[in-house]
């Protein structure tokens, strides 16, 4: 199985601590976190840009009563990002791409075990 990718809206800022040889909590965070989240989703999905329009369609989107399917629009991986998750909520998104298809799990508060969701072009 292909590794996900993780996403959240409540990032913790992270410093390498040479001399244990790992990753730790920063004690200062200037933000960075998400900016380099989006980035690198922007990376993962810039051919769902190029190689289609701006149109796409979602399945399985996490909700109190089960799940929506749904279409929208969206220009950039930001927009298509704040789109295929909750307003003012937290949570955490794991995704891959496999050709011109985003699989992901969203868990958030209504969906804190998160659901499987596909997002395609339409």
């Amino acid at each position: 199985m292909e590794t996900m990718t993780e996403i959240q809206n409540t990032c913790a800022c992270v410093t390498f601590d040479e001399d244990a040889g790992e990753w730790k909590e920063a004690p200062e965070c200037w933000g960075d976190c998400w900016s380099d989240q989006v980035e690198q989703f922007g990376f993962d999905t810039e051919h769902l840009f190029v190689e289609h329009n701006q149109g796409f369609r979602i399945t399985g989107f996490p909700v109190w009563n089960g799940t929506i399917d749904g279409t929208f629009s969206a220009r950039t991986p930001e927009e298509l990002l704040r789109a295929i998750t909750p307003d003012r909520t937290e949570w955490i998104l794991r995704y891959t791409v496999q050709g011109d298809t985003l699989q992901c799990v969203l868990s958030h508060h209504d969906a804190p075990t998160g659901g499987s969701m596909t997002v395609t072009p339409s």
